[in-house]
């Protein structure tokens, strides 16, 4: 198809860092100024410089996070130098995929730009004088985090503030500066992330040389045409920077990224003006395979490599970029009013259950992360029979790596936006506040709506949607013009979707989730401690053996903890053996993962799908993860892997306290989300080895299904109930009960209260 698009990484070592006193943010050159120079790294963060020097430590070890707080209150330049050998009429771009948080470019000590914001790519034009330099110097200078901008509160809001502030949880309190940025949410502090407020180059950066016109973007927009399945329609809009007037022929080759097809080619002739501009290309693609997540299907990736060619032949500049064919859209739950919300993801047609996971970054420092970190947790996603992800909106715009993973892993994903924890209090509203929502989030649009994986966008995280209407209608405007072709939910939780804490933050019992009649339960856990050798990799030795201070400033909540691992520790306290309080947290975790998502997955076609809070960490922490920061699973990973089969055998049964010689009554139940029967399984019941229920059944696709009664008599020690579902000589789900486990104790009414007030101010 032609040469390459010609690119210089900016990725690598070669730059240095240096600090400066800092200033209020605007026209500042004080390189000059900058002393004590150090080896830079890009992608990069001041604080891997400053580690990789010895300046600090670890600041995910003890307590080097505190001591190296000062880091906010200086501002850094990040410099190297840079040789271009530009042909004549060739053009160079710096494009840098994202700068956090405020900085200001140079290129040879003279101002090219400045910018707000983490998540925008920045493309600037180099000078042409460049090309007569046998070297030039690239400077970027980042502000601190002390500098970012302070959230500006109206006398009535200061009053209100002082008369909501009892109901918060210090050091939260109402009307936090964070909410005057866009900046990743639980940086500023968060009950499983540290206060760690990030800065420098954390994305890819690179200089791209063009002749003549420059494709700044391409949005491939495929749409089926309904009466020819293997036909699709595909429409390429095309952002271009001409140097000049002219005629130029856009040529664009389809192949298979992850699957063989024949390629495909198309060319087009444009007349392009001098400058930025729009032009759309339209063909249609034969025998089309679509992309589906991987329980239904294949998730076939398809790439465009698209070349803009001068009138002479010559490349002026070529991209690539990947997508997929898929129809998708969101319908109501079955025997849901016709007001009601839509829940169910409907994908080529056909109703998806969502056996999901809520996603953290997966770093507290995310500019170290590479497609190889990304690759490592995504495969224990799908190997948990996970097929869906939400994004959460306290987190960041993932590195291209994490959405091109889950394209070629057909794993769903929910985007959120970068806004979180706004109930009582409001996001600003003015200006200028509303002009960076528009610029940041329509960056992040442009950014991921080539994905097929991506299904939903979503304003953020636990927020009034009411009380930050302008928000909301902000974000839906942003999509509406930057992609027009995904749902758009205001926030997490909306309309009968629930975010389940009463069980864990208002210390309901664990059959309390059977309660929960919603059609999306997309939040709920238990925190778990970590495996004894991963707690020895960030704790201190004294405290290795019993609870301790540093178990806190990872976020541990021990009253918590305690509570749900009592029924299974018989009551000794957390000391007594640290190895076995492990376990009783993790197993507590395991019952509340089973006790939920069993109840949410009997109840389909009514729910459309679940997701657990959290899959993973961003830092050494005792939290809700199931699979801490290192890569360790735990118990509850295991039993997630269990619960998510796409074919699954239940038992419904009441939770009670039980002895010897009871009789258990229940009913079994068989779920398949496949979009396949399995005709002639057998599904299996043994009582600690011992066969009590055999049956052949057919199993309907994307169903679930009440099978038979079964009654168990307890015996005098362990009761350890075991389902199998067998098909065609394979184990499709092999699960057990604990029939002795009993959470005990009943939501306070006080806790119940506070649940209610939190569910009515989310409504």
């Amino acid at each position: 198809m032609g040469m390459p698009r010609k690119i210089i990484s900016l990725n690598d070592s070669t730059w240095r860092v240096a600090a400066v006193a800092q200033k209020p943010f605007g026209d500042v050159n004080d390189l000059a100024a900058a002393r004590d120079w150090l080896p830079a790294t890009v992608p990069g963060d001041v604080r891997l410089d400053l580690m990789r020097a010895g300046i600090i430590g670890d600041p995910f070890v003890g307590a080097n996070n505190a001591d190296a707080q000062w880091v906010d209150a200086r501002d850094w330049w990040f410099v190297r130098d840079l040789a271009l050998d530009l042909a004549q009429a060739e053009r160079a771009f710096l494009v840098f995929d994202g700068i956090d948080y405020q900085s200001a470019i140079f290129w040879n000590g003279e101002p090219l730009a400045r910018h707000v914001g983490m998540f925008s790519q920045q493309i600037v034009a180099l000078p042409t004088s460049s090309a007569q330099r046998a070297t030039s110097q690239l400077a970027v200078r980042v502000w601190g985090a002390d500098a970012l901008p302070k959230l500006r509160t109206t006398p009535l809001q200061k009053l209100y503030a002082r008369l909501i502030a009892p109901l918060y949880r210090p050091p939260e309190h109402p009307f936090p500066d964070r909410y005057a940025t866009l900046k990743c949410q639980m940086q500023f502090g968060w009950d499983f992330a540290p206060r760690l407020r990030t800065c420098g180059i954390w994305d890819e950066a690179r200089v791209v040389i063009a002749r003549g016109v420059l494709i700044q973007n391409a949005w491939i927009k495929p749409k089926v045409e309904a009466h020819k399945s293997n036909m699709a329609r595909v429409e390429i809009e095309l952002m271009l920077d001409s140097d000049r007037a002219q005629r130029v022929r856009a040529r664009c080759v389809v192949r298979g990224k992850n699957f063989e097809c024949a390629a495909q080619s198309f060319a087009f002739d444009l007349q392009l003006a001098r400058g930025a501009q729009t032009r759309t290309v339209t063909f249609d693609l034969a025998d089309v395979r679509r992309w589906q997540p991987w329980d239904r299907g294949a998730p076939n990736v398809y790439v465009a490599e698209i070349c803009v060619e001068s009138e002479t032949g010559d490349v002026c500049d070529a991209v690539s970029e990947t997508f997929g064919i898929r129809e998708f859209h969101l319908a109501r739950v079955a025997g849901a009013p016709a007001n009601a919300e839509s829940w169910q993801f409907v994908i080529n047609g056909e109703r998806e259950f969502l056996r999901g996971a809520n996603w953290v970054p997966l770093d507290a420092i995310p500019a170290r992360l590479t497609r190889a970190d990304y690759a490592a947790r995504l495969a224990q996603a799908r190997a948990a029979n996970i097929n869906f992800l939400r994004v959460w909106g306290g987190g960041l715009r993932e590195k291209r790596a994490f959405y091109d993973l889950c394209d070629e892993l057909g794993i769903l994903v929910w985007q959120e936006f970068p806004f979180a924890g706004a109930i009582l209090d409001r996001f600003p509203t003015d200006r200028v506040f509303l002009d960076l929502v528009r610029a940041e989030c329509g960056a992040i649009v442009r950014a991921l709506r080539n994905h097929p994986a991506l299904g939903v966008w979503c304003g953020g995280n636990e927020f009034s949607a009411r009380g930050n209407a302008r928000i909301v209608e902000t974000l839906r405007a942003v999509v509406a013009e930057h992609d027009g072709a995904r749902p758009f939910k205001p926030a997490s939780p909306y309309r009968d979707e629930s975010h389940n804490w009463r069980v864990w933050h208002r210390f309901a019992n664990l059959r309390d989730y059977r309660n929960d009649a919603t059609p999306f339960l997309s939040e709920f856990g238990l925190q778990a401690l970590p495996n004894l050798e991963s707690l020895k990799k960030f704790l201190p030795a004294d405290a290795w053996r019993a609870p301790h201070a540093s178990w806190a400033e990872h976020h541990a909540q021990l009253p918590k903890l305690a509570r749900y691992a009592q029924p299974i520790s018989a009551g000794r306290e957390p000391a007594a053996r640290i190895e076995e309080f492990i376990a009783a947290t993790q197993r507590a975790q395991a019952f509340g993962l089973q006790i939920a998502i069993e109840h949410v997955r009997r109840r389909k076609p009514q729910t459309a799908g679940v997701a657990v809070w959290q899959l993973n960490d961003c830092w050494p922490a005792i939290s809700w993860s199931v699979v801490d920061y290192y890569g360790n699973p735990k118990m509850g990973y295991n039993e997630l892997k269990r619960l998510y089969a796409p074919v699954f055998a239940s038992f419904a049964y009441a939770l009670a306290t039980r002895r010897g010689g009871d009789v258990v009554r229940g009913d079994l139940w068989v779920m398949n989300d496949l979009g396949v029967a399995c005709a002639n399984a057998e599904l299996r019941a043994e009582l600690n080895g011992a066969e009590i229920f055999a049956r052949a059944l057919d199993i309907a696709p994307d169903s679930a299904t009440r099978v038979d009664a079964l009654a168990v008599t307890l015996g005098a020690g362990e009761n350890c109930l075991r389902l199998t579902i067998t098909h065609a000589r394979q184990i499709l789900s092999d699960h057990t009960y604990d029939l002795n486990f009993c959470d005990v104790g009943e939501i306070s009414w006080r806790n119940l209260l506070m649940a209610i007030a939190g569910k009515w101010l989310l409504r």
